[in-house]
């Protein structure tokens, strides 16, 4: 039986000093990836790569630090491009990727009225969400490391909110039975957030917590992995 493959969408490349020490945002999923026995493929879309549609069995959206709200024609082509392969393949989007699905489903991407969320952060998960097989296994309120200055304003025409908090309403949402999206990032290293708040500056900022280990992001990829990609999409 041949692996199943995971294409993974890079829409931006991290501080130069944290890919340096930590890897890029890409890197950051592939051990989980490959401890499934999943095979990983890339594709650059933030460098013009041409998407495809074929040869895998899920896909990722990754997180970038450029901004949905800079209207990139590129970004709203992956936009509408995710959603598009999402009634077939299982789709993860992360944090940029979020936001950018999010748009392409109807909503609006601003900077957070209530302030910039960078570390590690607490979330409570909807009845939906407590229900939904991308959070398995998780408490009612899970710790996520987070870091980001935008979020959706609204959740989009029939989508389904499972996770929020105070500071962010949509932390995580599902679109069909295919598509989640989740604004935190479950794929990064606790060093690699620390060292990424660190160089940015970020350490005194007001929407800045303390960054700790948290086992929410390798148990929700897990999960991801086994009931989609491996397991066949749900639904």
């Amino acid at each position: 039986m041949s692996k199943k493959t995971v294409l993974i969408v890079k829409t931006g490349t991290t501080e130069p000093s944290v890919v340096r020490a930590h890897g890029d945002y890409d890197d950051w999923f592939a051990p989980h990836l490959e401890a499934a026995g999943v095979h990983v493929n890339l594709v650059q879309a933030h460098q013009g790569e041409a998407m495809p549609t074929n040869g895998f069995d899920g896909i990722i959206l990754t997180g970038s630090p450029l901004s949905v709200r800079d209207g990139a024609p590129w970004m709203a082509r992956l936009g509408r491009w995710a959603v598009d392969m999402s009634t077939t393949h299982p789709c993860l989007a992360i944090c940029f990727g979020h936001q950018v699905v999010g748009e392409a489903l109807g909503a609006s991407v601003s900077l957070n009225p209530a302030g910039g969320e960078f570390g590690t952060v607490p979330i409570r998960l909807s009845e939906a969400g407590l229900a939904d097989p991308l959070f398995a296994g998780l408490p009612v309120e899970p710790t996520v490391q987070a870091t980001h200055r935008d979020v959706l304003l609204g959740l989009p025409a029939g989508c389904t909110l499972l996770a929020g908090n105070p500071n962010t309403e949509i932390q995580a949402f599902g679109w069909g039975p295919r598509l989640r999206a989740v604004q935190f990032h479950p794929e990064i290293p606790t060093e690699a957030l620390q060292q990424l708040i660190s160089t940015r500056g970020l350490e005194d900022d007001p929407g800045a917590s303390p960054v700790r280990p948290s086992p929410t992001g390798t148990r929700l990829l897990q999960n991801w992995v086994q009931t989609w990609v491996l397991g066949g999409q749900p639904g």
